[in-house]
């Protein structure tokens, strides 16, 4: 039987490290920077006696934010600036943390692989209490960042099938990883589920003021029988000075009939949302005949069509120069689905030309 534990949900404010960042050196000193700020709020809340905390998450790229400003560049590599290896030194930290107060961490960076070449990885991880590394997914859906499946067939052979898809069993329960907009895509959550998660977590920077994209938080909840626990940044500090409010807040913990139980609405730092979790009721709830037990009643043969390529795998197999040839590679696949009479083109010209520029 696994008791009750109550999960603390950190939204942190990130110093982004920017375009003119002059090398590896100061590039690793705003990510110790924010390592220590969101540590510093992790312990404050940890430190406040609210509930017996088992599992604390914290944002999607939590250390460095995302590399928008380096699409192109050569001169610096943001492997070496904006990535770090999991495990590795610059998390050892976030691992001290987790064994001094004996807490599950979720988190998520941006991830050098030595034995990848070239490439770099969208990834949230899971230590355990030991500081111990025992989840590690890397972002399969991205219009900017590498995936498995640019190289898939190399990738399976060197880590498994099962890599694609990991879900940790613990003592707090079974629990899975995907981060901010893959949220939007069911199949993500849905594997995971099917793979045994009884807890989602959901590392995100995105923008709660966008109704369809939290929906989607209640809907994968909801629809898997999950807990979800989406942790959205606090802001981040622009270089005038200014908080940015941009892709902050809405930080927000979902139970398994898809009901908010706790969230923290402005933008800013908070060590607010927290919310109980209760392993032993959901797991009653997947064996019951309550007709939201929405596993149960999956017909799973009906979807074959669904195994139809839509995006190539493989397309990316030596790596990618620029975040360019993703966008190339979705237009193909549109082309590709227009050709197949699946989705018309507009017929104004016009509104196709300017789509395609945003």
């Amino acid at each position: 039987m696994i008791p009750r534990y109550y999960a603390l949900a950190c939204q942190t404010i990130v110093n982004p490290i920017r375009a003119d960042v002059s090398g590896v050196e100061e590039g690793r000193a705003v990510i110790k920077e924010n390592m220590d700020a969101a540590l510093d709020l992790m312990k404050k809340g940890l430190g406040n006696g609210l509930g017996a905390v088992k599992l604390v998450t914290l944002p999607e790229m939590f250390l460095t934010l995302a590399p928008a400003a380096w699409q192109g560049r050569k001169s610096i590599d943001w492997l070496d600036v904006g990535c770090v290896e999991i495990p590795g030194p610059e998390l050892e930290p976030l691992f001290q943390a987790a064994r001094d107060f004996n807490v599950y961490i979720g988190a998520n960076a941006y991830e050098y692989d030595p034995k990848w070449e070239k490439r770099y990885f969208n990834t949230s991880f899971l230590v355990n209490p030991k500081g111990e590394v025992i989840l590690k997914y890397r972002r399969l859906h991205s219009l900017s960042t590498p995936s498995p499946h640019d190289f898939l067939d190399e990738y399976v052979a060197a880590e498994g099938w099962d890599a694609l898809w990991p879900v940790a069993d613990t003592e707090i329960g079974r629990i899975g990883m995907f981060p901010c907009m893959e949220i939007t895509k069911p199949e993500v959550a849905r594997m995971l589920a099917m793979k045994g998660a009884e807890v989602l977590l959901n590392p995100t920077s995105d923008s709660p003021d966008f109704p369809g994209w939290s929906a989607c938080k209640q809907a994968r909840a909801l629809e898997n029988n999950c807990y979800l626990i989406s942790t959205n940044t606090g802001g981040w500090v622009s270089k005038r000075g200014f908080l940015e409010s941009t892709n902050a807040g809405g930080t927000k913990i979902i139970d398994y009939y898809g009901n908010i139980i706790n969230e923290c609405v402005p933008s800013g730092e908070s060590m607010k949302t927290r919310a109980l979790i209760d392993i032993e009721q959901l797991r009653a709830h997947r064996h019951s005949n309550n007709s939201f037990n929405v596993i149960a009643q999956l017909r799973t043969e009906l979807y074959t069509e669904y195994k139809k390529t839509v995006t190539p795998p493989n397309r990316f197999n030596n790596g990618m120069d620029d975040q360019s040839q993703l966008r190339g590679l979705y237009a193909e696949v549109m082309e590709k689905m227009t050709a197949e009479g699946l989705f018309p083109k507009p017929l104004h010209e016009g509104i196709a030309e300017k789509a395609k520029e945003s």
